[in-house]
């Protein structure tokens, strides 16, 4: 018997490029029907399934019925971690083709959802502002809220001290693979996200990762974060 770890499995579950499509589109964290996914991959709902089971037996997905629906996710916040990682490790020359186009591709470039957090070019700009103006301050791999940091966050609304309560860490660090820098993700900066749709700061597109920059959101992310309008249009891949 074999004890070595089996990313074959894995590998194979990730070979498919309808099956990654399926994958990118619940990285924003929210579940979807059989049907839903066969579109996002452009396949048959009946190709979907099969799909889906292969995801869901490698353990990347898990599946709830609600009524008589059945819904698909990403199975679990790790599992959108690493997803995001080897992201990383991904070309990006498709994205250098898209910059220059007015489509969904570039709003996903400026501002999406990773999981439960902002990513993208919004992301990453957050992470360094927050760094800069003494919020958070850098540990390793991962950040720690200042108290400056909480005073900052309280100013928006957001309880830093009942997301210090929790079992994980509040913040963590997540190399944004279309950026190649660092933007937070954890409690907090679910918290961020929340807060940012709950404001209209940003809208979720349809069909997409993407995060819509709202008018009320642009001048808020500079009010709150020194985050230009301009510093969010220049969309560069390093």
């Amino acid at each position: 018997m074999s004890t070595e770890p089996r990313f074959d499995i894995i590998g194979a579950a990730l070979a498919d490029p309808n099956r990654s499509r399926i994958l990118c589109e619940m990285m924003d964290g929210r579940a979807f029907t059989n049907k839903e996914l066969a579109c996002v991959a452009n396949v048959t709902a009946q190709t979907a399934s099969a799909h889906l089971k292969q995801l869901e037996a490698a353990g990347l997905t898990a599946s709830l019925r609600s009524g008589r629906n059945v819904y698909h996710r990403i199975s679990s916040a790790e599992v959108a971690s690493i997803l995001e990682t080897l992201a990383g490790l991904s070309p990006t020359d498709h994205l250098h083709r898209a910059k220059n186009r007015n489509k969904p591709e570039v709003d996903a470039l400026r501002a999406r959802s990773c999981y439960n957090h902002i990513a993208g070019r919004l992301g990453v700009l957050i992470t360094n502002q927050l760094i800069t103006k003494g919020a958070l301050l850098l540990q390793g791999d991962s950040a720690s809220v200042t108290p400056e940091g909480v005073a900052f966050f309280h100013a928006i609304d957001i309880n830093v001290l009942n997301i210090n309560n929790t079992k994980k860490p509040a913040v963590k660090l997540c190399l944004d693979w279309t950026e190649r820098r660092h933007h937070i993700s954890g409690p907090l900066a679910t918290a961020i996200m929340d807060r940012s749709l709950e404001k209209k700061w940003l809208e979720r597109c349809k069909a997409s990762r993407a995060l819509k920059i709202t008018a009320l959101g642009y001048e808020a992310f500079d009010r709150n974060f020194g985050i230009s309008h301009d510093s969010l249009e220049g969309i560069s891949l390093t």
